[in-house]
């Protein structure tokens, strides 16, 4: 679908840095950006898809051949679906607008990240990124190795017997939307005397 980086593209006009750059960042409203993005961007296409179908309906005519439910329902479900986008909408202007995001922006250059691409079973070393679970817990900002899962991942905190979980947003993994692929960052190390 040719709006999956709409999105990102959106984000990134917006605030002069990419959605990896801001998952690198320390400060929780910009580590919060890449999850707001993607379920922002999931509601839109559902919401995309919604209209197209209500939109189908509509030509062929099966509103004037069914029932007045024929077009209350899919109407009702665009209604709310078009309520969960205004809050997931609501919820990326406030990480955009955020000052301590905007500070921290503006007196630091956006550092220079890659992606590696994982897959569940993986065990990788990250960085855990700056969303408010980790910065509760004092793993933010940590290196540590986690054992990816499909929707989760697992880490063993030091001094620690019990493994702890961690959604993929709080253990620093991201979904590529183009490729459906997982992915974490990795920052480019800098190069002394710049």
């Amino acid at each position: 679908m040719p709006n999956l980086d709409t999105i990102s593209r959106w984000i990134t006009a917006t605030t002069e840095r990419t959605l990896d750059q801001h998952a690198a960042d320390p400060v929780p409203a910009a580590a919060h950006l890449p999850e707001a993005a993607a379920n922002l961007r999931h509601l839109r296409t559902e919401l995309l898809l919604a209209v197209d179908r209500l939109r189908t309906l509509l030509i062929n005519e099966d509103d004037l051949n069914g029932s007045t439910s024929t077009v209350a329902g899919p109407v009702e479900t665009i209604r709310d679906l078009a309520r969960e986008y205004r809050y997931a909408r609501n919820w990326i202007d406030t990480l955009i607008g955020d000052e301590a995001r905007a500070a921290y922006a503006e007196a630091n250059p956006g550092r220079s990240v890659r992606r590696r691409y994982v897959n569940p079973g993986d065990t990788v070393l990250v960085v855990l990124p700056h969303t408010n679970s980790c910065r509760r817990q004092n793993l933010a900002g940590h290196a540590t190795h986690i054992k990816v899962d499909r929707s989760d991942a697992r880490l063993r905190p030091s001094g620690s017997v019990n493994p702890l979980w961690l959604s993929h947003a709080d253990a620093g993994i991201y979904r590529d939307p183009t490729e459906d692929r997982l992915y974490i960052l990795q920052a480019d190390e800098a190069v002394p005397g710049r």
